[in-house]
Parts: C-alpha cells; structure tokens; sequence
C-alpha cells in the first residue's frame, strides 16, 4: 500500500488518501488521529503541503513516529514543506500554517541532533533533500527511509 497524508485533491492514483475531507471511510480521518493500518503495512508514504499545519512539538513528532510505525523497514516518506526564507512570504502567509520548517528541521529525525533521543523521536535515514524556490518562497523535499 501506498499512503499519501492530507493528499487532498491532489492524490495520486494508486495511493490511498489520509485525509479529514477527501480520505474514504476510515482513511477520513487527520494523522493526529492515528493512521488505521497495522505495524509495517506501508510501502511508501508521502505528504505535500501538511507539516506546516501540525503544530511544532509532540504533535508533529508523533505524526512522523506514526508513519514510522505503518512503514515497511526500508520504506520511504517524502516530506514536501515550505521553508522559512526572510525574503519571501511563502512560509507565513497561509493563516492555517502553525510550524516553521528549515532544512534543520529534518536533522532532529535523522538523528543529527543529539536531541531526538531525549524528545521520543523515532530516526530515519536522509535519503535525498533538494529545494524548489518558486514566486511565494523556497520549497524543501525531504526523502527519508525507515531503517
């Protein structure tokens, strides 16, 4: 199975939507809500545009730790995120964003921060990082890997 979070209108045929709007049945639902697929069911995961709505903190770590726990060992999340830039507004202008994301922010699980231990954080291997910088601001694409 292939799952993409908060997919929206925008998921790929062949993905299954987790999602509180377009999800279906028991997909309909937000990732702060648990995802309802057992232990290593999950080939591959994804999300686009919805980091930036979880809060900073235990909610965002216990979102990444969920999709840890329904990937495969060697399955792969990209995460897809606006990153903060001083010169451009992408990152803040949506009212509905409530986290700051950096290139920084991936290290925490990847464990390039000591300090992901100490917060619970389930780590991944970095498995590509690159950046789109479009009219709003820069976008950052993670890729990482449960080990």
């Amino acid at each position: 199975m292939k799952l993409d979070i908060g997919g929206g209108l925008s998921c790929p045929a062949g993905w299954t939507n987790l999602d509180p709007v377009h999800g279906v049945g028991e997909f309909k639902r937000y990732i702060q809500e648990g995802i309802p697929l057992p232990d290593n069911s999950v080939e591959e995961a994804r999300c686009s545009h919805l980091m930036e709505h979880i809060p900073a903190g235990r909610e965002r770590i216990n979102a990444f730790n969920e999709v840890w726990r329904v990937l495969r060992p060697s399955g792969m999340f990209e995460v897809v995120v606006p990153l903060y830039s001083p010169d451009s507004y992408g990152w803040a202008a949506d009212p509905t964003h409530v986290s700051i994301w950096v290139e920084q922010s991936f290290w925490y699980f990847t464990g390039r921060m000591s300090a992901a231990a100490v917060y619970g954080i389930r780590l991944w291997r970095e498995r590509g990082w690159r950046t789109e910088k479009y009219d709003w601001g820069l976008e950052g694409h993670c890729t990482l890997q449960k080990p």
